[in-house]
């Protein structure tokens, strides 16, 4: 290669090193954004399910049970919205794949994991685009939660399972099942008896508003985990690829001094046999 093209490759592995660096660094503190969220995600759904534990002795008997019957089951795939994050998608695609009988309904929030979905011939019921930063994403819950509660009540659906990704340091994220309906209300009542609270509404009324909040508050929650394993993912990616750009670098750098020295020798062998011609003539 000579030497003008290698310096011109350098040139392009510069910009190229540059978006790179951008990629990793958004990305990054992105990631930061989220996991600063995320303690405070998971108080608020405790303190919800809290709330909702210590209604259950006002009801005046112990709540019904919904009986599935054939109706079927949906599973809410948090998959990435944006590229870069290696096999994130695919493992998430194939725990749902794992949990999902054929007649079963996927909800998928990620353009990227809508795309491999359709690649893999998985039909969706419902897609939406998925929250790239914290501020946008109780909306794209709420949407959600109106689209399920509709089928719901429709009886098209009787269980809600949530597959997500849940941040880990250090490592690739956890891709975990967590069931968001129906809810597992033995699992929330006090294990210890406590005095009644003092209402202002009546309690079937705020029993039903917990639960409501309850589940938004667990979709939020793995909205928040879905958000940072995506941006840890990609930060990930753009930092082995930022080192792969600086090893090429670095190649290319030797190469050019070597070409530059060639060209500089080829230099002074014709200056060399210009001379000994002018001097033989």
């Amino acid at each position: 290669m000579r030497l003008a093209e290698i310096q011109a490759h350098i040139g392009s592995i510069h910009e190229l090193s540059e978006i790179v660096g951008a990629m990793r660094s958004l990305a990054g503190m992105r990631l930061q954004e989220t996991l600063r969220a995320l303690p405070a995600a998971a108080r608020y759904t405790e303190a919800i399910a809290a709330a909702l534990a210590s209604t259950l002795p006002l009801m005046p008997e112990p709540v019904a049970e919904r009986q599935e019957g054939h109706a079927k089951k949906a599973a809410v795939l948090y998959m990435a919205e944006h590229s870069f994050v290696g096999s994130f998608n695919t493992r998430l695609l194939e725990a749902a794949e794992g949990v999902l009988a054929p007649a079963d309904l996927l909800f998928v929030l990620g353009s990227r994991g809508s795309s491999l979905v359709t690649e893999r011939g998985r039909e969706m019921a419902w897609s939406a685009p998925m929250a790239t930063r914290l501020s946008s994403a109780p909306e794209v819950i709420f949407r959600l939660v109106n689209k399920l509660y509709t089928l719901i009540v429709n009886g098209e659906i009787s269980r809600v399972e949530a597959v997500y990704g849940r941040h880990r340091q250090g490592g690739a994220p956890a891709i975990e099942t967590r069931l968001v309906l129906p809810l597992d209300l033995k699992a929330l009542a006090p294990k210890q008896p406590r005095q009644p609270p003092l209402l202002n509404l009546k309690p079937i009324a705020l029993h039903e508003s917990l639960m409501t909040e309850y589940v938004f508050a667990m979709l939020m929650e793995a909205a928040v985990e879905s958000i940072a394993s995506e941006n840890a993912e990609r930060f990930a990616a753009m930092e082995s690829a930022h080192e792969n750009v600086e090893k090429k670098l670095q190649q290319l750098k030797q190469e050019e001094g070597v070409a530059r020295q060639s060209e500089i020798t080829t230099e002074l062998l014709e200056l060399i046999t210009g001379s000994d011609a002018l001097a033989k003539s």
